[in-house]
């Protein structure tokens, strides 16, 4: 059971790109909004359009913090393989941690995945993003 304390400690939760993919989800919703709202209110319009390219732009210097949670991960994969080479932790523990060590390093991925596509989306259209 002490183990088991121990092997929490180890892991690194990829919050940066939680955040992000939240980011990107109220992006997207505002995005629809703009495209899709057929309002005779030009005031609403402007603020849609403002709120869409403002988001677009936050949402891509976010990931700022994604590429660097991105080189933490890819550090703790480095030491998780030293302590195994050096006998620090047993087998069974580098498992779980490499486990769990995956599972982060796949949510950092999509995330920074999400990014290359919504960039690529914002050089496509750039004449909508006009602040």
């Amino acid at each position: 059971m002490k183990g088991v304390k121990n092997i929490t400690n180890k892991t690194h939760t990829p919050m940066s790109s939680i955040i992000g993919i939240g980011l990107f989800t109220v992006t997207l919703l505002v995005h629809l909004c703009f495209k899709y709202s057929k309002t005779t209110d030009v005031g609403i319009g402007m603020l849609l359009s403002l709120a869409n390219a403002l988001l677009l732009v936050f949402t891509l210097l976010w990931s700022l913090m994604g590429i660097i949670e991105f080189l933490e991960l890819m550090k703790v994969n480095r030491n998780l393989k030293f302590k195994l080479k050096n006998e620090m932790i047993t087998g069974s523990e580098h498992k779980i941690l490499l486990r769990r060590h995956k599972l982060n390093l796949s949510i950092n991925i999509s995330y920074l995945f999400i990014v290359l596509c919504q960039l690529s989306y914002v050089i496509g259209n750039w004449d909508e993003v006009n602040i």
